[in-house]
């Protein structure tokens, strides 16, 4: 494998991932703030529970009411009283 090959592999791999932040103040029933970056879509999005789409999993979000923002390409807040956040593969 040469240079370019790995630089285009680098460049892939890069671009793949996720970083989610969770940021609570007083526990998460008393409002969190949640940010994913690198999310590739919103497959549900109601007042009470989102799941979006990253690479290699959704991010299933339940709580109420919940406030989805968007804070750039790829990049996804999520504030409100978060009762669970689960991680499924697809």
């Amino acid at each position: 494998m040469g240079i370019r090959e790995k630089l285009i592999e680098f460049e892939e791999l890069s671009q793949k991932k996720c970083t989610v932040t969770l940021v609570t103040d007083g526990g998460l029933r008393n409002g969190a703030e949640l940010c994913v970056e690198n999310c590739r879509c919103v497959k549900n999005c109601d007042d009470n529970f989102i799941v979006l789409s990253v690479f290699g999993m959704d991010i299933h979000v339940s709580g109420a009411p919940l406030v989805f923002e968007n804070f750039g390409i790829g990049g996804v807040k999520i504030t409100g009283k978060i009762h669970s956040l689960t991680f499924e593969e697809n």
